[in-house]
């Protein structure tokens, strides 16, 4: 049943949304400044911005996207010996906005062209490396675990996003679903097609929202700070993700209004103790530290991020225990993300 659950990408540090727009398909396209111009107010008490997404429609949008993960692993069950791993992985894909509806919803067409990803581990004795690449098609490329990325490359779907960043909707999947399910041999019995299609909707739709910032809904002061609390999971430990965002810059560039933006990450556990049903082992989680930081630049005119770069580290002890015997391990990870303009 492994494979049958879809690998886009693993990370430990659960779901932070740091929360991209092309010149290549619109250059010679003529920017009007004006568009967009009634989020920015300057008056006496400085200047003001309603951070919020209208874009046209028809504007196509080319994306390479960044991440890059690097950890470490050791347990007293293998005398604390370390295991290192990293995982990096680029995507190309382009989003065309399609329709905005009477409620600011915007919807994209989206469409992979070409996914890269290098895996490896090691420890002191052994090592082991991978490399995909969705444009070449060697053996890496028929494995399992890259059955959904080949399903993506040149497959259009779409995306429903709010005007605030926030992905709502991803749907026309079923031409990529297909192909994952073939790929299986058309074995897969109903219960099993339902576990890859909620599989790829719920990687594809975190995936995707790494592309958009998830904004306030008031308007915000330039140099004023504003927060935005997040529950998620890490391993199976409930978190909460503590995200303060700051406008540092409003500038024109390129006949075009440009937010820079700067995150900073705090996290708190509200639960450091979990039980596992089936086993009855009791997990503790220990020494937990982690922060995060990131930058930004929204393009308000055309309704985009045009830039952003974030990184976040977590170390962390985990003792698992049961029947009076316990093992501890010890875990860190570093994640890096670039989405930049092509």
């Amino acid at each position: 049943m492994r494979k049958l659950y879809v690998l886009l990408i693993m990370v430990f540090v659960a779901s932070l949304f740091f929360n991209g727009c092309s010149k290549s398909d619109n250059e010679g396209q003529e920017i009007d400044k004006s568009q967009n111009a009634d989020l920015i107010i300057k008056d006496s008490t400085g200047e003001k911005v309603t951070l919020k997404m209208k874009p046209k429609t028809g504007d196509i949008l080319n994306y390479r996207l960044h991440i890059e993960q690097n950890g470490s692993e050791a347990s007293s069950l293998n005398q604390d010996n370390e295991i290192k791993n990293y995982q990096i992985m680029d995507l190309y894909f382009l989003n065309e906005v399609m329709e905005i509806n009477e409620a600011n919803v915007i919807t994209y067409k989206v469409r992979y062209d070409s996914i890269l990803v290098s895996i490896g581990a090691s420890d002191k004795d052994t090592s082991y490396s991978l490399v995909y690449n969705s444009n070449l098609k060697d053996s890496v490329y028929k494995k399992s675990d890259f059955v959904t990325f080949n399903a993506l490359i040149g497959n259009d779907f779409r995306v429903r996003v709010s005007s605030l960043g926030e992905v709502s909707t991803i749907y026309d999947l079923e031409k990529i679903q297909n192909i994952i399910y073939k790929e299986y041999g058309d074995t897969l019995d109903s219960d099993e097609k339902e576990i890859v299609k909620k599989s790829l909707e719920d990687q594809l739709k975190e995936l995707i929202q790494t592309q958009y910032q998830i904004f306030p809904e008031k308007e915000v002061k330039k140099d004023s700070t504003w927060t935005s609390v997040q529950q998620s999971v890490l391993g199976s430990f409930p978190v909460e993700n503590i995200l303060n965002y700051t406008i540092t810059s409003i500038e024109e560039k390129e006949n075009c209004n440009i937010i820079g933006l700067t995150a900073a990450l705090d996290f708190k556990v509200l639960e450091n103790t979990y039980r596992e049903k089936t086993t009855g082992i009791n997990y503790k989680l220990e020494d937990i530290k982690g922060s995060g930081s990131g930058t930004i630049q929204f393009n308000i005119t055309r309704g985009c991020i045009v830039y952003k770069e974030t990184e976040k580290s977590l170390s962390a002890k985990i003792r698992a225990s049961l029947k009076g015997q316990s093992a501890t391990s010890s875990k860190s990870d570093v994640i890096k993300l670039k989405l930049e303009l092509l």
